[in-house]
């Protein structure tokens, strides 16, 4: 354990494969501000790790550097790469220790998605995860709240924004496509994004 010397703060942890970063993305963590539910926002990209290979295109670092140059302006937004490939085996569980110990004196909330809410007893130690870790549940539009599953959550609260209806799936398949994706990833990315990819999705 070490000091760090920042201020503690209340952090929200995003993670997810960000292929590529978006504006649904952003809004999120802007709603997550605007709602009080974290002083900061912390993106985590994915790893190429052996069961994600399949399905994200762009490598770590380009992922991570487009998260980067999104987020360069808001000061209440970081990224960090304890998920880079070879560090460890992806699940929240060992990326929210690692936050826990490197961090003692910051407070930890992980963002959730409603409809991804029936899986979460699946994770890689979930009686560690519901005892020691702040749940951020987005509301999604036709799902309801299990409340078998937050019954036995510790700490938990929901966030009710409406999404955007943008994905990076629908980004990647439009660039395949040669459709534009503009209004879908912010605007000074787009050619970069554009670029990078269609060369991946030939």
């Amino acid at each position: 354990m070490f000091d760090t010397g920042e201020k503690a703060h209340r952090v929200a942890v995003l993670g997810g494969s960000f292929d590529p970063i978006h504006l649904g993305h952003l809004h999120i963590a802007e709603q997550i501000l605007k709602f009080g539910q974290a002083d900061e926002v912390w993106f985590i990209p994915a790893g190429m790790h052996r069961f994600k290979t399949q399905s994200i295109v762009l490598d770590f670092e380009n992922r991570k550097a487009l998260i980067e140059k999104a987020i360069a302006s808001e000061p209440h937004y970081k990224c960090l790469d304890l998920d880079k490939a070879g560090m460890g085996d992806g699940s929240t569980y060992e990326i929210m220790q690692k936050l826990k110990n490197t961090y003692p004196q910051h407070q930890f909330s992980f963002l959730i998605g409603m409809d991804n809410l029936p899986q979460l007893p699946s994770w890689v130690n979930f009686a560690w995860l519901k005892e020691n870790i702040r749940f951020i549940i987005a509301v999604r539009p036709g799902y309801s709240p299990d409340s078998l599953i937050t019954a036995q959550l510790k700490d938990f609260s929901y966030l009710n924004c409406p999404p955007k209806d943008i994905s990076s799936t629908a980004i990647r398949y439009r660039l395949k496509s040669g459709l534009s994706i503009q209004g879908m990833v912010p605007h000074f990315l787009l050619i970069e994004i554009t670029r990078l990819y269609r060369a991946l999705l030939k």
